[in-house]
């Protein structure tokens, strides 16, 4: 009981903050306090790569973050969607990666590589996806966040209460299907009265409710996919800076997959006009 006060606690000034600079900061300062969030996340996900001491882990924080302001910089909205188009491609191959997982996979060279140069294709375009869907429609952003927030609330706590099919018992022995099921439900009661609170084109109601079914969708394999990366590192919590929630990937794994492909639904029909 305990440890979930502390989630609770962690949690309510997390989610307090993050509205608080989705209302009140200009979107460079946002954007810049993100980056900040995901270069933390990119030092984490160094540490899982076990390289081999601190200055590979600086160096591939350097990276990411060189990769951040060449983004910001060069990638202009009406052209985002390519780079958007990449990680959704990059997911779906995630997918049919962790459908064949193979235990014996954690000690191959191809997977350290693959999981180094992954931290790219995941961080980048997460972080730019959020920057400028908080530019063109702040409303949507905070929609975003807690659809996978209350997804995933959902999925922890059925469970924990109804939890008996494992969904992926090799790589995250905790997740059921139930609980997954327990996330679409949650997703489309939000959807709705999101959409209305948001004021977008009720005529679209059926292609929102499959674009949150499928963020869902995705959200879950970007959880895990970084149980698979704390599998192979041989570690339960990414890190321990958040008391409670362990460390920032492991708060931000499943916005990171489902951002890219919610913003690029979006912008599908909506355009990069929206408001």
């Amino acid at each position: 009981m305990d440890m979930l006060r502390q989630r609770i606690i962690t949690a309510l000034f997390l989610g307090i903050g993050i509205l608080a600079a989705i209302l009140f900061l200009p979107n460079a300062w946002l954007a810049f306090v993100f980056a900040l969030v995901t270069l933390v996340a990119a030092w984490e996900w160094a540490g899982l790569l076990s390289l081999p001491g601190r200055v590979w882990k600086v160096m591939y924080v350097g990276l990411v973050a060189v990769s951040l302001v060449a983004a910001w910089m060069w990638i202009r909205p009406g052209h985002a969607h390519v780079l958007f188009l990449v990680a959704v491609l990059w997911w779906a191959g995630a997918v049919v990666m962790l459908a064949a997982y193979d235990p014996r996979w954690l000690d191959t060279v191809w997977l350290q590589w693959l999981m180094g140069l992954s931290g790219f294709v995941v961080l980048v375009p997460a972080w730019l996806s959020l920057a400028l869907l908080h530019q063109r429609h702040p409303a949507m952003l905070v929609f975003l966040l807690l659809l996978v927030c209350v997804s995933d609330i959902s999925a922890y706590f059925a469970g924990k209460r109804f939890g008996k099919s494992k969904l992926a018992p090799s790589l995250s022995p905790g997740k059921s299907r139930e609980g997954l099921w327990s996330a679409l439900v949650a997703s489309l009661v939000l959807a709705v009265p999101g959409m209305i609170a948001i004021g977008l084109d009720l005529a679209l109601w059926f292609y929102f409710l499959c674009l949150c079914l499928i963020t869902v969708l995705v959200a879950t394999v970007g959880d895990l996919f970084e149980s698979l990366l704390k599998r192979r590192a041989g570690v339960k919590d990414s890190s321990r800076i958040l008391p409670g929630h362990g460390g920032v990937l492991d708060r931000v794994d499943s916005l990171t997959a489902a951002a890219p492909g919610f913003v690029f639904g979006v912008y599908w029909v909506y355009g990069y006009t929206a408001s």
